[in-house]
């Protein structure tokens, strides 16, 4: 019977299926990644995951921020239909808009750019992803706190993206078939979600008025500075690297981020699932509890990988360059504060009413990273260590804005904030 309690609880739901798929999405890259790595050579597979990080400026671009104010917007009136169907359908609408002009913005960027020129074709083809993604409205079902409608899908996207890569890639020539996988499974998944939204749902999708089409998209503006925000501290740092250095020093880069992003990505189902219950819920005393246990769990776990880190890199990759483990070495210090900064981001400041600083926090640290690369590259110091420790000094200073912030809202005194 507790059991039972337990499990129809949204929250403990949620976080159960995001822990399924985040475990999935463990499994699958584990396989994956050393596969690329070993039959591509450190070269190729440094084009591949630099050609990644400049996609993902397109696919944060056309999001505009909506994976999280959609997310708020559908926690909160998920009651009322007739809201719900406007602005699924402006929201819509709004990014099929910015993809129109991202479009443009590629193609211009592939003639102009001479290393991307070089690959032209090879960085179009990734493009799909940014259709199957406007396509794939994962908010919507965050919102609605069904996840497991997000577990299902993203495990369809991932069997139809990832599978066929052990058949077609042999060798370093046969790397084209990556993107046309990542887009058919991205595609893919965008018509399965339409689906589900239509039928489990109800979603009515039509024109909605150009009105409300500007009020979501002014909404959300402040929601994409921060995920913007965010690819500056993230792809940019790949995408630099790649642009100054190489494809190679891309590749040995490219490694250790691979597990530092998997590290981080363990405590990601807890942040998507606390979101948009803290949001409808505010309920202080339980985040606190939250809060505490999962980062005595992350300190437990970032000892434990810094005691094998080298062991287990070099049993994954294939002749893995001693580079690539210092850098994850650097990168086990982003790993500690990284949870903390962000649970006191969107699930507690964000989710108790003060989205707006949650989001310009985010913005300064990113601004200050930009500016510390661009010192190190004029300066000529830039390498894969100094930006890692980059890294580390944005994840930090993060840390201290937005536990600062808890006090000056006085939140942390609170058990729990009367919804409005």
């Amino acid at each position: 019977m507790l059991n039972k309690r337990l499990i129809s609880n949204p929250l403990i739901e949620n976080f159960l299926s995001l822990t399924i798929l985040q475990g999935i999405n463990y499994l699958l890259p584990l396989i994956t990644i050393p596969y690329l790595y070993n039959h591509l050579g450190v070269e190729r597979y440094g084009l591949v995951n630099f050609a990644i990080s400049f996609i993902q400026y397109f696919l944060i671009v056309t999001d505009f921020g909506f994976g999280l104010s959609g997310t708020r917007y559908i926690a909160e009136n998920r009651d009322h239909k007739e809201a719900i169907d406007t602005y699924v359908n402006s929201a819509t609408f709004s990014r099929i808009g910015i993809c129109i002009i991202s479009f443009a913005v590629l193609l211009i960027c592939l003639f102009l750019i001479p290393s991307l020129r070089q690959e032209k074709v090879f960085f179009l083809l990734f493009f799909g992803q940014v259709i199957g993604n406007i396509m794939s409205p994962y908010w919507f079902f965050q919102g609605m706190e069904q996840m497991r409608f997000i577990t299902m899908m993203t495990v369809i996207t991932k069997i139809l993206s990832l599978t066929p890569l052990f058949f077609v890639v042999k060798d370093s020539v046969d790397y084209f078939y990556i993107p046309i996988c990542y887009s058919v499974g991205s595609i893919g998944s965008g018509i399965i979600c339409l689906y589900l939204m239509k039928k489990r749902f109800g979603v009515n999708f039509f024109f909605p008025k150009i009105k409300n089409i500007v009020i979501v998209t002014k909404d959300s503006a402040n929601y994409f500075l921060s995920r913007i925000s965010v690819s500056m501290f993230t792809n940019t740092n790949t995408f630099v690297l790649g642009l100054v250095l190489g494809n190679t020093i891309v590749g040995y880069y490219s490694l250790a981020d691979k597990v530092y992003q998997a590290l981080t990505g363990i405590y990601q189902p807890l942040v998507a699932a606390i979101f948009p219950y803290m949001t409808k819920n505010k309920r202080i005393t339980l985040f606190k509890k939250i809060f505490i246990w999962s980062n005595l769990a992350n300190i437990c776990l970032v000892v434990i990988v810094a005691l094998g880190i080298s062991d287990i890199m070099r049993l994954l990759f294939r002749n893995v360059d001693e580079s690539s483990v210092k850098v994850m070495h650097i990168f086990l210090f982003a790993c500690l504060v990284a949870l903390p900064n962000t649970l006191l981001g969107y699930p507690f400041l964000a989710a108790l009413g003060h989205p707006n600083f949650t989001n310009y926090s985010l913005v300064g640290v990113s601004l200050m990273h930009i500016v510390i690369i661009v010192c190190l590259w004029t300066c000529g110091w830039i390498s894969i260590y100094s930006v890692a420790w980059v890294v580390v000094i944005t994840e930090t200073s993060l840390l201290f804005i937005r536990a600062w912030g808890g006090y000056k809202y006085q939140l942390y005194g609170q058990s729990i904030i009367k919804k409005q």
